[in-house]
């Protein structure tokens, strides 16, 4: 199943202006090679906001953030945690949970629809330790 990132409103606002203005600016100068240049640019970031999701496939998490793609195996993940932590990842979104799995691999990740995320990896592996404020966000909802 496909999980779509969540999006913060301000995060989304700061994207699209910063897109846009990087190219209606010089088109209004007609600066014609920095038009071209900003557009590649905005595409390359926009492919980030439409292609951020989690797919479980099986026994794994498909982890596409723009042109990256990042597998974890759900039978390796030890803890799931919330944070806030604001460095970069494949989340669009401050609501954030990461996965460790093995010694040192940790990846965050902001699911829109966390219970059932949560509830299918459960389902593959129940030996997953799920930080509690992670299931009382759900439990408000």
């Amino acid at each position: 199943m496909y999980f779509r990132s969540k999006k913060d409103k301000w995060l989304t606002i700061i994207l699209w202006v910063i897109v846009l203005l990087g190219v209606i600016a010089p088109l209004l100068n007609r600066q014609w090679f920095a038009s071209g240049l900003m557009i590649i640019i905005g595409l390359f970031l926009l492919w980030f906001w439409f292609r951020t999701g989690y797919r479980i496939d099986n026994d794994k998490i498909l982890i596409y953030y723009g042109p990256v793609k990042q597998t974890v195996k759900i039978k390796d993940i030890e803890i799931i945690f919330k944070t806030k932590f604001p460095l970069t990842s494949p989340a669009l979104s401050f609501d954030r949970m990461q996965i460790k799995s093995g010694k040192y691999d940790i990846v965050t990740i902001s699911p829109e629809e966390k219970e059932s995320f949560l509830q299918q990896l459960m389902d593959i592996n129940p030996d997953i330790s799920i930080d509690k404020r992670l299931l009382e966000s759900t439990d408000r909802k």
